[in-house]
């Protein structure tokens, strides 16, 4: 009796990841998953429903191993219509910025706004709510026990990256809790180890922890590689590490501890150059043999995350499939997932479901901010010597600790008015307690005006910087009256606005729109100083407190090395720096 398939995939070229041999074969899918695919000198198979793929080749679904979809501006929905056209059918998404302000809410409606769409998004359980606890306040603190309780849900994949390296190595309690019960789940846990070597490095695998996306140098890499831990090469907007990181990962021989991931992502990339297609892409540009970029992008891929019905083409798995018309150029033309063709010609065969409602207003101050806000006080003084934050953004946004000596006029320190020098401010916005800090930071670029964002890594506090305090004010309450966002002015005059009214960090407004204004924003950011290739992205990370040397979050001055605060004034005897 002929064997019953539900569609039979026929004239198409095999890229055979077990073997890497490519050749002529037809694929037969039943229920959802392969049922077979035929090799050379097999008889063509029968059934009712064919698909011609006209001699391109086929391949598993794409998996990016980490990624923040708050970084797209977008939320599930909108963010499974840019990707999937891509070929990427499944994600580890690390929710810890809608976490750290909404907190268990924030989680499940990132669950219940990804569930029935054409792509699997995955979640890991954020284990760093807040990044660093008692540096900074976010809406809540995630322990043990949320931690095991998000961890039993059946789309949580594994632990969110652990950012908190200091505190593993130190084998901090809460740390230890956290990593306790993700080692009792058996799922697999995610790292954020940038510059761990050494015994260092081993004590943070020791505890668990498995992979790493912040390696940007080859000879960490091949250390990293050595000690076993999974290399995910970035190929984000704003850190594109993966062309680096190519010659090690040729010169061993292709290890089978190497993933491709996207971690940040702004809106206007992904529409021009594509997700996880780019990064198969990058790596082949980078020397990489092609079948070699796809095995990294699928099958080490599902292997990190425990997938064991997909990451290739076999009977049993998952039909998540790609046809291509070219390799090298990772041309996706259809993608097919679960055996239904999802997306044909860069766009979905079907409408996704329209988000039902949106959380509510987030941005929530204890008190109207008022020009003071955006001042140092010294009063009774004609100088002043502050501590300020030193950038050097050539070096991935690495800070040092400086001093300077500030005039004083009308008792606050002119700081705005040096050369190289703005002021920098972060105000709690979660009704938590209030905060508010303030301190000069020198070599961000800023030549005039003020931006305000509620994207603020990781507890999302309201992030403001400028010239003057005036500008800062505004651009300020600009952001609150928007519920979130971002706000750029220049001349005293709001000249850039882009909303983002979920959490203050995503829009449900259509892709291509939130592109254009993201756009727009970053080429003002960009004529006001800000360069780089995502400067939105750089501002983003100013105030997040596990990135070395020294940042400002909402209780003030912090040395993120040592986990401790930093005055703000500057005893007599400091000279400057």
């Amino acid at each position: 009796m002929a064997e019953q398939f539900d569609l039979i995939l026929t004239n198409l070229q095999y890229v055979n990841l077990f073997t890497k041999e490519i050749y002529p074969a037809e694929i037969a899918i039943r229920n959802g998953k392969i049922a077979r695919i035929t090799q050379p000198g097999d008889p063509p198979l029968t059934g009712e429903n064919h698909y011609d793929a006209q001699g391109k080749f086929a391949l598993p679904g794409l998996i990016d191993t980490h990624l923040h979809i708050e970084s797209t501006l977008m939320g599930p929905k909108g963010f499974c219509g840019a990707v999937l056209p891509h070929g990427t059918t499944t994600v580890f998404a690390d929710p810890h910025e809608i976490a750290n302000v909404m907190g268990l809410d924030g989680m499940r409606y990132m669950l219940r706004e990804s569930e029935g769409l054409p792509m699997e998004i995955l979640f890991l359980a954020p284990s760093c709510v807040p990044s660093v606890v008692g540096l900074e306040t976010s809406q809540t603190i995630f322990d043990a026990p949320e931690i095991a309780n998000l961890l039993s849900e059946k789309r949580m994949a594994g632990l969110g990256e652990v950012m908190d390296y200091p505190g593993v190595i130190k084998r901090d309690s809460r740390m230890q809790r956290i990593l306790a019960a993700a080692r009792a789940s058996g799922k697999f846990i995610q790292g954020h180890a940038p510059g761990l070597r050494g015994q260092q490095l081993a004590d943070y695998l020791a505890a668990g922890v498995e992979s790493d996306h912040e390696t940007h140098a080859p000879d960490e890499a091949l250390e990293k590689l050595r000690a076993g831990m999974v290399l995910e090469c970035r190929n984000a907007s704003n850190c594109r590490d993966l062309e680096a990181l190519a010659p090690v990962i040729i010169r061993l021989g292709y290890p089978e501890n190497v993933t491709f991931c996207t971690d940040d992502c702004a809106p206007g990339d992904l529409l021009k150059n594509g997700h996880m297609d780019y990064a198969v892409r990058t790596a082949i540009r980078a020397g990489l043999d092609p079948i070699e970029a796809f095995k990294i992008a699928t099958v080490n891929a599902a292997r990190l995350g425990r997938l064991h019905d997909r990451g290739s083409l076999r009977p049993g798995y998952r039909a998540d499939i790609l046809l291509l018309h070219d390799l090298e150029s990772v041309s996706v033309d259809e993608v097919f997932v679960n055996g239904k063709l999802a997306a044909r010609g860069g766009c979905l065969c079907e409408p996704l479901p329209q988000t039902t409602s949106l959380p509510e207003n987030t941005v929530k101050l204890q008190k109207p901010i008022t020009q003071a806000d955006f001042c140092i006080r010294a009063e009774g003084k004609t100088h002043v010597r502050l501590h300020t934050i030193c950038y050097d953004l050539d070096d991935r946004f690495v800070t040092k600790l400086g001093t300077r000596l500030f005039p004083v006029e009308d008792g606050s320190a002119q700081v705005g008015q040096q050369p190289d020098f703005a002021l920098f401010a972060v105000l709690e916005r979660h009704g938590i307690n209030g905060n508010r800090a303030i301190a000069p930071v020198r070599g961000v670029g800023l030549k005039e005006g003020a931006v305000a964002t509620t994207i603020s890594h990781d507890s999302h506090n309201l992030f403001v910087l400028g010239r003057t305090p005036e500008e800062m004010l505004l651009a300020a309450q600009t952001v609150i009256n928007a519920k979130g966002g971002v706000c750029c002015v220049r001349g005293g005059q709001v000249t850039a606005l882009l909303e983002l009214p979920i959490a203050g960090l995503m829009s449900d407004a259509p892709a291509e729109l939130l592109a254009q204004k993201s756009e727009q924003l970053q080429n003002t950011l960009r004529e006001m100083g800000i360069l780089g290739d995502a400067p939105l992205m750089i501002l983003g990370s100013f105030a997040l407190a596990v990135i070395p040397e020294v940042r400002l979050t909402d209780v003030g001055l912090v040395d993120t090395v040592n986990q401790k605060k930093i005055p703000l004034f500057v005893e007599e005897d400091e000279t400057d720096v």
